[in-house]
């Protein structure tokens, strides 16, 4: 077992008789779930379903802990703020008492105490156990790179990283399948754009895992087909591996990444 540090993560606690009744009308994914789960991965959407945020809700006693990028940490405390408008819901950044983390290649329970919470990252199994926690811990420092293989090569996008705000589509991103939308709840911001785009048998870009013949250049670099049409754009990639989001309606025969030939295409 090893242990991964997210320097660039941070927590929120929300807390109040209306917290959940809160959150339920604004996330894309179902609050109950917690009654039977530890964490649920959610995004925020603008009214017109484009990503905004994303985000794990977890349940700690009282509390909701909602573990987040740090550089939307304030943003989303702000959204958060003027949604709830009277609800008895208070909102708070606890991030100078948390640090947040992943223990990897490990089985461990999920578990809770004074001083830390441990809960199977919701998205993919192999994500191992996301731990936020106030103690140092002792395990040996594991390896970030390998971790972004095993998120890359089961398409689990990094919302951040990969999305971008005001513009991003989450099922293009196939955050349906990282278990980040609940189709059976109530209204939520955004929830007419995504049940429309449910019913949609393709889209005009989806995600794919792409593999190069050599190390892949930055995101946001263009992709291009054998026919030298620009379909896409890479996001994140890691040595010769990254996800790209493609045209589904043009040729993805011969994809080239700035001059790298992609010499496979793994369909989503």
């Amino acid at each position: 077992m090893s242990y991964i540090p997210f320097l660039s993560r941070g927590v929120i606690v929300l807390y109040g008789p209306d917290t959940r009744d809160f959150l339920q009308g604004i996330i894309t994914n179902d609050i109950n779930k917690l009654d039977s789960q530890k964490a649920i991965y959610s995004l925020l959407l603008s009214p017109q379903g484009k990503y905004l945020y994303d985000f794990f809700l977890i349940e700690y006693g009282k509390y909701i802990f909602l573990e987040c990028e740090n550089i939307h940490l304030q943003q989303i405390i702000e959204k958060l703020d003027l949604l709830k408008t009277y609800l008895r819901v208070k909102i708070k950044d606890i991030s100078a008492l948390y640090k947040v983390g992943v223990l990897f290649d490990t089985k461990l329970a999920e578990c809770s105490s004074k001083s830390q919470v441990i809960f199977q990252d919701p998205r993919h199994k192999l994500l191992g156990m996301r731990i936020i926690h106030k103690d140092e811990i002792k395990e040996p420092v594991g390896d970030f790179i390998q971790y972004e293989k095993v998120r890359i090569k089961n398409l689990v996008p990094d919302g951040a990283k990969d999305m971008v705000q005001n513009s991003s589509f989450p099922l293009q991103y196939l955050i349906d399948k990282a278990n980040g939308i609940s189709f059976n709840k109530g209204c939520y911001v955004g929830q007419e754009v995504v049940n429309r785009m449910s019913r949609q048998e393709i889209f005009r870009r989806k995600l794919y895992l792409v593999e190069g013949d050599n190390t892949l250049p930055d995101i946001g670099t263009k992709v291009t087909n054998e026919n030298n049409e620009e379909i896409g754009e890479l996001r994140s990639s890691v040595d010769n591996i990254g996800l790209a989001l493609l045209n589904t309606q043009k040729s993805h025969a011969n994809l080239y990444v700035d001059g790298i030939k992609c010499v496979k295409t793994l369909k989503s």
